[in-house]
């Protein structure tokens, strides 16, 4: 039987990447002859023209239905990450960032692999960077002492370097684009919307490894990607979700022998976050975006230590 489809859009005053990405996606979409597929756009308050673009470029018909959810601020990309699983109507969501373009058999591969390997939970393809000519992620590799990356990335693209490529299973993936059973994402707690941006995909793949969920990387399914489209324009934004984000995620799931294990190095690299933000950062801001940072990580974190337990349904 073939898989039904939700596919869920952040989107904050993306309208110029959205006239690309949503034809992409339309494009790919119909190569799929026996699916139903929905999409969604999840909307932070956007001031520019994403919504008339969204409705003048996605029209409903028989086997696709579109759907509006509107925020008057910027509630983060992580809340409508999980908001997009929550209101998804069909067994999978794919998370797409507004940024992101697809080949058009993008979508046939997904599904045929999903038909030859069952069993996973979660299912990925090749990232390229904007033009193709570098990769952006060949899914997520994770290290216990304090860091995760996505595999290939920055190195040299040509086809070559993935012709004879075959599906794995690897450790997780980034939520650029990737199709997740909304089921099992919802089992396991969802996208954590208190990360409001960043680590929210590595804290969400951590958590499918500790429950024995599968993501399979498909190398031929390959769509392209921007790249902090919205996120360049806020200063040291990245810099201080990386600080406060890592520190909630060893807190939410590191086993105290995991944590023990790994203390100096996870230390280590927690002051290469701080190293980051303060590189970052204007020097006359620094004390007030030091002490706002930090005050939030850990006014916060008696709140993840709590998320540690795991849920019943598991």
């Amino acid at each position: 039987m073939t898989p039904n489809f939700s596919l869920a859009i952040p989107n904050l005053n993306g309208s110029q990447y959205l006239q690309k990405c949503l034809p992409s996606l339309l494009a790919s979409i119909s190569k799929i002859k026996n699916s139903k597929f929905q999409i969604i756009l999840i909307d932070n308050g956007s001031t520019d023209d994403s919504l008339d673009i969204f409705q003048e470029l996605v029209q409903p018909t028989e086997n696709l239905e579109t759907k509006i959810i509107l925020h008057q601020e910027n509630t983060g990309v992580a809340p409508a990450f999980a908001e997009g699983i929550e209101k998804s109507k069909y067994e999978w969501t794919v998370i797409v960032n507004n940024d992101i373009t697809l080949k058009p058999d993008w979508f046939p591969l997904i599904v045929k692999n999903m038909a030859q390997h069952p069993t996973a939970s979660v299912y990925c393809g090749t990232i390229l960077n904007h033009d193709g000519s570098k990769f952006e992620s060949q899914g997520l590799k994770f290290d216990y002492r304090g860091k995760c990356q996505n595999i290939s990335n920055n190195i040299t693209f040509d086809r070559s370097s993935i012709q004879n490529l075959k599906p794995k299973i690897i450790w997780g993936t980034s939520a650029a684009i990737a199709v997740y059973h909304r089921d099992t994402v919802l089992k396991i707690g969802n996208f954590d919307p208190d990360f409001f941006a960043y680590e929210e995909d590595v804290d969400l793949s951590l958590r499918l490894q500790k429950h024995h969920f599968k993501t399979l990387y498909i190398p031929k399914a390959i769509s392209y990607h921007l790249g902090g489209a919205t996120s360049n324009k806020m200063g040291n934004f990245r810099q201080r979700m990386d600080v406060k984000n890592w520190i909630w995620l060893i807190a939410k799931n590191y086993s105290k022998k995991e944590f023990c294990q790994n203390f100096f190095s996870l230390t280590e690299e927690r002051l290469r976050n701080l190293s980051g933000l303060i590189k970052a950062t204007p020097i006359g801001q620094l004390p007030g975006t030091f002490f706002s940072t930090y005050y939030q990580t850990f006014k916060l974190l008696p709140k993840m230590l709590r998320k540690r337990k795991t849920p019943k349904t598991c």
